[in-house]
């Protein structure tokens, strides 16, 4: 996206942004965003590599669970997809997040165009044009 958009998202009032903290050091983002009336959307819970698998996934949802269940919503949902972690459909449901529509999205990898790198989400399959 571009700089003014991403200026946009991080001043929008609908959004709250939070930097994971441990041991001293940011190790991860939240985002919530609830720009939609009676919803929350956990837009983004990142980690960096060296604390995933430590347990701070859970507490950190823990949290961004309690935030927007804070506000007055109906709805709190995540959208997931295969450049996620591997292992990130199950955390979610583990979280309480029930699986409600599956679909096929096709877009340009990132990994071809240099927006990522190319050893990016290993577990997905790199098809070169």
């Amino acid at each position: 996206m571009s700089d003014e958009t991403l200026i946009s998202v991080l001043q929008s009032p609908a959004r709250e942004i939070y930097c994971v903290h441990y041991n001293g050091q940011d190790v991860g983002l939240v985002e919530l965003d609830f720009s939609e009336p009676g919803e929350a959307e956990l837009a983004f819970l990142g980690l960096t590599q060296d604390v995933t698998g430590k347990g701070i996934g859970r507490a950190v949802m823990s949290a961004a669970i309690e935030l927007a269940w804070a506000k007055p919503v109906q709805r709190f949902w995540v959208h997931t997809c295969t450049f996620d972690h591997p292992s990130a459909l199950g955390f979610y449901i583990r979280s309480g997040f029930k699986p409600y529509a599956r679909r096929v999205e096709v877009q340009a990898d990132p990994r071809l165009s240099g927006h990522l790198p190319l050893d990016a989400a290993p577990h997905v399959p790199l098809l070169p044009a």
